[in-house]
């Protein structure tokens, strides 16, 4: 590597680096390994669930969209989180609660907030 202004990092023989590397004046660096999942995230599952408790009379499958819900649960609270199991069951909730507006926005804003939406 070309060192500017007199900072850098130089790797040399048979040198082996996984992770992160940052230099530089005021560099701030954070990695979470396993971490559990956001409060953003923990509270758009609760939302669903609260709304799938709410609404069950108004669903034709209440007990598949609540396995749905359990699928992504399990997943993003994994530490290892299957994003392609993740989206399967969020797009069979999302059409399980597709009559249901205030189901569906959730099922939506749960999707954006773990990052697959």
């Amino acid at each position: 590597m070309t060192e500017q202004g007199g900072r850098g990092i130089s790797i040399g023989g048979n040198a082996s680096v996984s992770g992160q590397i940052a230099t530089g004046d005021n560099v701030t660096q954070n990695q979470q390994i396993n971490a559990a999942p956001s409060p953003e995230l923990g509270e758009a599952l609760a939302a669903v669930e609260r709304l799938l408790e709410a609404h069950t009379a108004d669903l034709d499958e209440p007990g598949r969209a609540r396995r749905d819900l359990a699928d992504i649960r399990e997943e993003v609270e994994s530490g290892d989180a299957d994003t392609e199991r993740v989206e399967g069951a969020l797009a069979r909730l999302g059409r399980r609660v597709a009559g249901v507006s205030v189901l569906a926005e959730a099922v939506q804003r749960l999707a954006v907030t773990a990052g697959i939406g």
